[in-house]
This record gives C-alpha cells, structure tokens and sequence, in this order.
C-alpha cells in the first residue's frame, strides 16, 4: 500500500509540474502573491525531485507524507480547473480567493519542504 501511494505520488508530481507550467500563463500578471508562490513552488519542487532521485526508503514508506503531497497535488489541479474554465476578468474580480489560495498552498508548500528536509537528514 506505501509504495502504490508513493508511486502515485510521484506520477502526480510530474502532472503537478505542469499544471504549475500552465498556472504561469494564466495567473503571472495578478499579483505579488502568485510570484511568491511560484518561487516557493520551485523551491519546493527541487526538494522533491532530490528526494526522488536520492532513492531513500524514508520517503517510500512514509504513508502520510505521500498523502500530504497529493493533497497538494489535487488542490493546486483545483485551482487550475477553476482558473481555465474563469475568463481573465473573473480572475481579476476574484483576487482577493486566489490570493487565499496563494497564501494556503505556499504555507502547505513550506512546511512540505521542511519535511522533505528532515526525512532526507533521517538515517534508516
């Protein structure tokens, strides 16, 4: 069971990267808060790719930290449905939600990130 999560988290990571690719064409201009967020997200993103390259089994067998990471996962591919069905108005009108969700996912991203530290510093 933590190893089908943990590759289906790593399947999803790779949709992540580019839904996150797309995010940036829709939502670039709107304000200083997607900037922060697209910078934690890369920060973000480089830990996962050393932990999956560093081919531990800490982050095989850890069941929640996978979870969490889907959950970041399904969230952010949420927010990009809802940005590609709105027009470029809608999005603007709105900016005070997707600066909340903004804020959310880059606080989830951060402590993400100082998981993915501490698990990589672990010694099994």
């Amino acid at each position: 069971m933590k190893k089908i999560v943990y590759y289906l988290s790593i399947i999803l990571f790779t949709i992540y990267l580019f839904i996150t690719f797309l995010l940036i064409n829709k939502l670039y201009k709107t304000s200083i808060l997607s900037i922060i967020y697209f910078i934690i997200n890369i920060i973000y993103s480089i830990f996962i790719i050393i932990a999956i390259l560093s081919k531990k089994d800490i982050y095989k067998n850890s069941l929640s930290y996978n979870i969490l990471n889907i959950g970041i996962y399904f969230y952010t591919f949420m927010l990009y449905k809802i940005t590609n069905t709105n027009t470029t108005l809608d999005i603007i009108n709105n900016q005070t939600y997707y600066n909340n969700n903004y804020i959310m996912i880059s606080i989830l991203l951060i402590g993400l990130t100082i998981y993915t530290i501490i698990l990589n510093n672990e010694k099994i």
